[in-house]
């Protein structure tokens, strides 16, 4: 009864990296629910690829991923699953590879000082790479002040490559401080724009074709000036200020009384200073809503010497009918808490090929994928953005009935008997006591119109209909005293699964059941490894999964031998206490003592959290209609209605 069909909340995530990590990926997927979407869209963790730079896509859809060190990473999603599986160090030898670029079947690097070729990475990612190069342009300036180059393929099948000036602001000579292009083989190379201090994102607009590119403004002026850009050059030749103008119109005082050589090109967007606008995107996917087509998706990176730290974020603008800039607003937020911890820096975006993004962040080391699903709530959500219900005295358990009914079990004043009850919630959120004179219910669950109810020492059924109680296993049956019974699990031929969690140190802790006819056996001792089981759910014939309350681990038991098989599947669960799962396999854990609920692609995967902040998350359970998360937290008297479909 406990699972009940809703689509998977965030994606599982896996990802076999070359290399070490950037950051523990483990932070890194609990502080998804940081981040804060539009409606209907959700982001998960793509893959790991230490300092993650500029990505292009290749033909097959590998992501190749370049660094502002001496790697470029292939990222492969082998069963198209839009989840990575595999990422290969292809290179290591650079000398700054954060550029990349796939023309016809060829991998296009741009180091700081040269762009080399390697051809066919798609066809297999073992070739020989570096004994393949092929140098097509060798004169880039050899400098490392913003010497992290970035590289764009044309509509006219032309590279062209960002060549940033090698100073805060200074008089630049030769290709610094430009965007040069040229043919795919290293030929006729020209300056297309000038006056550009430091761009790190180019992309064409669809249909007007025209060149658009993001400029980092001058630092040290003050923490308000001069504002980012976001460029426009629909022919070469144009000028766009640097030096003479330092971001905006703003000028240097140094610079001010200086005329530039051409009439210069102002921005047609202007962003916060010192957010350091980077990689973007064009949205041309059908996957978003209609009114993302034609949208520029920018990374914003964050500041670095700002007090007030600002940016780190992706950014939305959009164009009118005329392909103008109507207005620019943040698209997804968070990397930047409330309270100004950074916790990641957005760098690139790449629309892959079912009109997802891409998104790459150095500072940790990962590749994200926006997805849009139309599923309001899919991402982001925590304790402030759920559906509250509140006055209910410490609840512990929640379950709901097809009809939409919820009950609610409420252990009033701990270990005190006879103040608990069962709550009763109709779908119209009319609240009713069904039973009440309980001692400290917890774990509930619903058979054939009956509740059955683990209470404190015995079992207790409920007519749902009309509250009428049975102790249906007193102390007295257990073939041991129970010590604190806990969660309860119904199989398919009614036989009822008890867990006792036992005292603060294990000892009593058991698994109990409870046949139809009335019989109780112990089918898993305290010695069985388990310290203190909680949370129970079937697992297929004769298995149960157990959450370890006493030491934050998942289990697995498997029953109907000569004696229990225990297998340890996960951990890092904090107070484990209820599961459920999903008819799509997904799997969530609640942790009491942490106050989180974490989602697991399988058992064994990689824990992801997707909820923190709750004082205590109970025996967690799922809406009638699978659309909410239903999670009492017992401490602060509440019960959480999440959407998440």
């Amino acid at each position: 009864m406990k699972k009940r069909l809703i689509t998977c909340l965030l994606g599982a995530v896996l990802a076999t990296v070359a290399n070490a990590s950037w950051a523990d990926i483990n932070d890194v997927r609990a502080n998804l629910n940081k981040l804060h979407l539009p409606d209907g869209f959700q982001i998960d963790v793509y893959a790991e690829v230490p300092g993650a730079r500029q990505m292009a896509l290749g033909t097959n859809g590998n992501v190749y991923v370049g660094t502002r060190g001496s790697h470029v990473y292939a990222v492969v999603d082998k069963n198209k699953d839009h989840k990575a599986d595999q990422v290969v160090s292809i290179l290591d030898d650079l000398k700054v590879g954060n550029g990349v670029a796939m023309v016809d079947g060829h991998l296009y690097v741009a180091e700081q000082h040269r762009i080399t070729r390697y051809a066919a990475p798609d066809f297999d990612l073992t070739l020989p790479f570096k004994a393949m190069r092929e140098v097509v342009y060798e004169q880039l300036p050899d400098k490392a002040h913003h010497g992290w180059r970035y590289l764009a393929v044309g509509p006219d099948n032309k590279l062209y490559v960002t060549i940033g000036a090698p100073c805060n602001i200074c008089d630049p000579t030769g290709h610094e401080a430009s965007i040069i292009r040229m043919n795919t083989d290293g030929s006729r190379v020209e300056t297309f724009a000038k006056g550009v201090r430091n761009s790190v994102g180019m992309d064409f607009q669809p249909d007007t074709q025209t060149l658009f590119f993001t400029d980092n403004g001058v630092d040290l002026l003050g923490p308000d000036i001069p504002h980012d850009e976001l460029n426009a050059a629909p022919k070469a030749g144009l000028h766009f200020g640097f030096p003479y103008f330092a971001g905006g119109d703003t000028r240097d005082p140094n610079w001010k009384n200086k005329t530039p050589p051409a009439e210069v090109t102002k921005p047609v967007a202007e962003f916060q200073a010192h957010s350091a606008n980077l990689g973007f995107k064009f949205y041309t996917g059908k996957q978003f809503p209609a009114e993302y087509q034609g949208n520029a998706v920018i990374a914003q990176h964050g500041s670095w010497n700002r007090k007030v730290p600002v940016g780190y974020q992706l950014v939305r603008v959009t164009f009118d009918a005329q392909h103008q800039v109507k207005e620019t607003k943040p698209f997804i937020d968070g990397w930047l808490t409330a309270d100004g911890e950074v916790w990641g820096r957005p760098t690139d975006v790449l629309q892959l090929a079912d009109g997802s993004l891409l998104v790459s962040d150095d500072y940790n080391g990962v590749i994200y994928r926006v997805s849009y699903t139309g599923k309001a709530g899919a991402s982001g959500v925590n304790a402030n953005t759920a559906n509250t219900l509140s006055g209910f005295a410490m609840p512990e358990s929640v379950f709901a009935s097809p009809d939409g009914t919820l009950y609610v079990s409420e252990i009033g004043e701990f270990g005190k008997a006879g103040d608990g009850k069962i709550t009763r919630i109709a779908a119209d959120g009319t609240r009713t006591t069904l039973a009440e004179g309980l001692n400290d219910p917890k774990g509930l669950d619903l058979f054939n119109g009956q509740l059955y109810v683990a209470d404190n020492d015995r079992v207790v059924r409920i007519d749902a209909s009309n509250g009428k109680q049975t102790v249906v296993a007193a102390a007295s049956a257990f073939p041991q005293k129970p010590v604190f019974l806990n969660d309860i699990e119904i199989d398919g031929l009614g036989n009822v699964y008890v867990s006792d969690s036992g005292d603060d140190n294990g000892k009593g802790a058991g698994i109990f059941k409870l046949t139809p006819e009335g019989k109780v056996t112990q089918v898993l001792k305290a010695n069985a490894g388990i310290k203190r089981p909680n949370g129970l759910l079937m697992d297929g014939p004769n298995r149960l999964l157990v959450a370890d309350f006493g030491t934050g681990k998942l289990f697995s038991v498997q029953l109907g031998g000569s004696k229990p098989v225990v297998t340890l599947l996960n951990q890092g669960f904090g107070g484990a206490d209820g599961l459920i799962r999903d008819a799509y396999g997904m799997l969530y854990v609640s942790d009491w003592a942490g106050g989180n609920v974490w989602q697991l692609s399988d058992p064994k995967a990689t824990p992801q959290r997707i909820i923190q902040g709750y004082q205590s998350a109970a025996d967690i359970s799922l809406s009638a209609d699978g659309k909410s998360l239903l999670i009492p937290d017992m401490k602060a008297g509440l019960l959480y209605r999440l959407p998440i479909h």
